[in-house]
């Protein structure tokens, strides 16, 4: 993604270029690939351990939710961690099979995740 092209540039391409791995070199596969996603992947898993968590808002809107909306809610910020990592990680590394399924997989836990924290938070 090139933030200082042009402001026109459709929606479906920069999607696509969530596709090809990114560039960068070790600084970046650290900083990106390895400790920000520990870090949500920490947040995720204490949401799972401890069954409470906090809903990040708009303008300081935050909802902390318990129960298994909570824990669901987990499971959505550990494969966005997920994401991150192979992204940044297996993206600047020369696996891209890993990079491929990944990427694709966490996606997937993050929609299954969501989707279950808004069924149960709005039964």
């Amino acid at each position: 993604m090139n933030w200082l092209g042009n402001p026109y540039r459709h929606t479906a391409r920069e999607m696509e270029d969530l596709s090809h791995p990114p560039s960068g070199g070790r600084v970046k596969l650290v900083l990106l690939g390895i400790l920000l996603p520990a870090t949500i992947v920490w947040y995720g898993v204490d949401a799972w351990i401890t069954g409470q968590t906090v809903w990040f808002g708009e303008r300081n809107t935050d909802l902390e939710v318990k129960g298994p909306t909570a824990r669901f809610l987990g499971v959505a910020y550990a494969s966005v961690g997920l994401f991150c990592h192979f992204r940044w990680c297996w993206g600047l590394l020369p696996v891209y099979r890993v990079f491929e399924i990944g990427t694709v997989l966490s996606l997937l836990g993050f929609l299954g995740g969501f989707g279950c924290a808004l069924f149960h938070a709005f039964r």
